[in-house]
This record gives C-alpha cells, structure tokens and sequence, in this order.
C-alpha cells in the first residue's frame, strides 16, 4: 500500500499540497462555517436531557422516571427503522424542507411536556399531567430520529476530513452547551434545553443555503467542493446492499457497555463529560493539522482499552479514581463514535449506499442497546453487591472484546465494513466484475472522491469532457479538474493509458 493510503480510508483530499497548510486551506476564508456544528447543539440536548440536568424531565405520579426515558427511546428506535426501510421514498420526498421544522418543533415542545414541574398536578390533575409527559416523550422520540437522520445525510456527503473537523466540534460544542445548561436554575436551563433542538433545525437549513451559495462561488475550490456536496445529498440509488450487521452488532456492544457502567458505577459528576472533549480536541487537531498522517485506525486502537480500562478499574475506585474511571469510558464511548461516524459516511459517500438506510439501522441497534444496558446495569445495582457487579462487569467487557475482535478488523476501516452490493436480478453480473465495481476498485485503492470516481467510469466508456459535463452537470474547468487529478492519482498521462489500467482492474502499473 502506497503512503498515501496510510491513512485508511479517505477521500483523496490529502493527496494536495494545499490541504496540508492547516485551518486557512481547509475552510472558505479561515472561517469555521458554525452552521456545520448543528449536531453539536442536539449532542448537547441529548446529553442535558438523558443524562441529568435541570431540565431533565419531572416525575410522574404512579410512574417512575426510567418509563419516560424507555418510551422516548424505543419511539425513536421504531422511527428509525421505519425510515431505513422506506430510505429511498424519503429521500426523494419533494417537501423535505419542512422536515427540521417540524423535528425541531416536536422536541421543543416535547421537552416542555416531560419536565412540567410537579406543582402542575394539582392545576391540571394527575392523569393529564401523566398523559403530557408520555406525549412529551413520544415527542422527543419522534423528533430526534429526523434530526438525527437529516444531519447524518448531510454529514454523509461531506469529505472526509470535514467529516472529522465538524464533527469533532460538535462534541466540544455540546459539552460546553451542557456545562452552561447544568449552571443555569431550573426554569432558565429547560427553556435553553428546549431551544435547543430548534437552533439544530435552524442550523441545518442554514447549512443547505450555504452549499447553494458556495455553489456559484468565484473562488473554484470553493465551488468545486459545495457542488460534490450537493450532488451526493441529491443522487438516488437503486442498488440493495446487504444487512449491516456487523457495524450494528459492534455499535450495539459500545453503547450496552457504556450505558452499563455509567448505571453501575455511580457516575453521575458531570466533569466526566471532559473525557467526550478530550477525545474530540484529538481528532480535531488531527484533522486540521496532521491529516496527511491521519489513520481512522487509531480511534479504535484507543477506544478498546479504553473502555476496558475504564469498566474495570471503576468497581474498584472511590471518588476522584471514579471520576477518572468516567472520563476514560466517555473518552472511549465518543472516540468510537466519532470513528464510526467517519467511516459510515465515507462508506455512504464513496459508494451510494443510502445515508438514511445505513445510520437508520446502525442508531437504532445503538437506541436500543443503550436502553438494554441501562436496564441490566440498573437491575444489577439494586439486586447485586459489589462482587456481583465485577463478575458481571467481567462478563460485559469479555463480550464486548470477542465483538471487537469478529466484527471489526482494520481492513474494515478500509472498505465497506461487510456490507456489499446486492445483485437486483439473479442473473446479473456480478458488481465486482462490471465496469462501475472496477472503477470503484480503482477509485478505493487510489483515494479518488466519489465525483471522480463518476468522471473516471465516463472516461473509461470513452466519453469526451463536453459529454461529463452535460452528464454530470458541471462546468468545463470543473470537469478538467477532476480528470486532471484523476491523472495525478492514477499516474496515467493519456486516456489510453487510464483505459488499459480500467481494463486490468488496476493491477497494471
């Protein structure tokens, strides 16, 4: 593997000289364009409702807090499902920007509905007090699977590196919206709660506006880029890929053992929150300075251990080691998440593969194993002492390794993470075989982006620049850059010598 494939999976970008000066080269301007880190801001109302704040939700009466939390989240577990199995009719649904709106809005008031203060039920009665929490729970659950699904399309047609700066970002932003958040009293923390799924909407529709203009840029780059972004976000695809199970089952392992050992460890002091910023200023700083050197891989060589580490020791801590015990977890928790992040988008972007349909499924296995392992760590810390709970932390952390070790392997990080194309008729060639499965090889293995991945299959049919052009619907300087660093990558000078590299599958130089 050539050194510019170090990195594991990429997006070509840091194949140019120019992506390697830092902050000034990466972002139009030098400016961090802050409508990008809407994801931070429902981070942060995520973080501030389900795990402790003082706009977390009010007690109902005859019902305990945890039925709130299992209602909301099992809502948001079945919408998600739903949409990644209608994924293609959604994604070509004509009235979709009325959709952050109405997600925002959901929650906003959703939140209201669930932390109504008790004082209320002697104005409006029990039943009806009980009955606004439970829609405000339903709220919630509703909401949050479209902000969730609208970000992530998003985020999945954004190069890689983007991917890594923005999201890295988010987490910093989100847990500085929730250090504000637990600072504020009562009232003002669950009015700044419930904004704040309305600020995220505002922040994705402002994103979208952005691309638009970026699209009629002068600078060339700078339109080059928003007009990929846009493309991806506006492609439809066919292909049926095959059932994400393994990123599912792993995301599922991560998120059963954190939410186990944050119910079963007693870490409830907010500072643990620190470890999600140490993990994220990581990548942030990868991102913006070293990406060049960059490798997905070293997140999830971090994330295990530390996990482990973290699950272990915390049985065995009091006080400032529990503290630490919890900033190691949440470090891990989001380096993995972060990692997985990047490389579901990448696989969304470079291959067609539906944003809707693969983060669908892979949140909601992480929903519902959340809600699992709240539940177990729970039922163990009311039922079992403290050697109870090392023997069944024990067991956690070994399932949790065997589903790192047969799920996951580097080379994953590298492809598809299992999940491959599945033939639309019996008969058909197989994808491998065909022309496009060819270039896509070519385009994997030398770090083409996915609109030069487009450019290289027209190329290879034989087709002349002024045809891309009007196929692809860009402009004639737009489509001379992508064939000239197609060139670059593929180390080709003419266009025979591209298609007699197609034709051996890339195995000729």
């Amino acid at each position: 593997m050539s050194s510019e494939h170090a990195t594991g999976i990429t997006d070509g970008s840091e194949a140019a000289p120019s992506q390697r000066a830092g902050l000034g080269a990466l972002l139009p301007d030098g400016v961090l364009p802050l409508r990008y880190l809407g994801m931070g801001v429902y981070l942060a109302w995520i973080y501030s409702v389900h795990f402790g704040s003082p706009a977390s939700p009010s007690s109902v009466p005859g019902v305990t807090l945890e039925p709130l939390f299992l209602i909301s989240n099992l809502v948001n577990a079945v919408t998600l499902i739903t949409c990644a199995l209608c994924a293609q009719r959604l994604h070509r649904h004509p009235h979709r920007g009325v959709v952050p709106w109405a997600a925002g809005a959901l929650m906003a008031v959703g939140t209201v509905l669930m932390a109504l203060p008790e004082g209320t039920v002697s104005v409006i009665g029990a039943e009806l007090y009980s009955a606004a929490a439970i829609t405000g729970a339903i709220f919630t659950g509703l909401g949050l699977a479209a902000i969730i699904l609208l970000w992530s399309e998003f985020y999945a047609a954004l190069p890689m590196r983007l991917v890594a700066l923005y999201y890295s970002c988010s987490f910093v932003l989100a847990t500085l919206l929730h250090f504000v958040i637990m600072a504020l009293s009562g009232p003002a923390a669950l009015l700044f709660t419930a904004l704040l799924p309305l600020v995220s909407a505002a922040l994705f529709v402002g994103s979208m506006r952005m691309i638009k203009r970026q699209q009629h840029a002068t600078n060339q780059s700078e339109r080059q880029e928003a007009d990929e972004i846009a493309y991806v976000m506006g492609r439809s695809s066919t292909q049926r890929w095959s059932f994400p199970i393994r990123p599912m089952l792993l995301m599922a392992a991560y998120s059963f053992t954190m939410n186990f050992c944050r119910t079963t460890g007693g870490i409830v002091n907010d500072l643990t929150m620190l470890g999600v910023s140490f993990a994220a200023l990581v990548v942030l700083v990868m991102a913006l300075f070293f990406f060049d050197r960059f490798d997905v891989r070293y997140l999830y060589r971090i994330a295990l251990p530390l996990m482990v580490a973290g699950a272990l020791f915390q049985p065995f801590l009091m006080d400032g080691g529990l503290l630490l015990a919890g900033i190691m977890l949440n470090m891990s928790h989001a380096s993995f998440v972060i990692l997985t992040m990047i490389v579901l988008s990448t696989i969304c972007n470079r291959y067609g593969v539906l944003a809707i349909w693969l983060f669908g499924l892979t949140r909601a296995a992480r929903v519902l194993a959340s809600v699992l392992g709240s539940h177990v760590g729970v039922t163990a810390w009311n039922q079992l002492d403290s050697t109870g709970i090392l023997f069944l932390t024990c067991v956690v952390v070994v399932f949790l390794v065997s589903f790192s070790m047969f799920l996951l392997n580097e080379k994953d990080l590298e492809t598809t993470w299992g999940i491959t194309p599945l033939a639309p008729h019996k008969e058909t060639a197989g994808f491998q075989s065909s022309l496009e499965g060819t270039c896509a090889k070519i385009a994997r293995e030398h770090g083409l982006t996915r609109r030069e991945e487009d450019v290289l299959t027209l190329l290879a049919q034989g087709k002349s620049v002024p045809r891309i052009e009007q196929e692809l619907c860009i402009s004639n300087g737009t489509a001379k850059s992508h064939v000239r660093h197609i060139y670059a990558k593929l180390n080709v000078h003419s266009r025979d010598k591209l298609i007699q590299l197609v034709e051996v599958g890339g195995e000729g130089e």
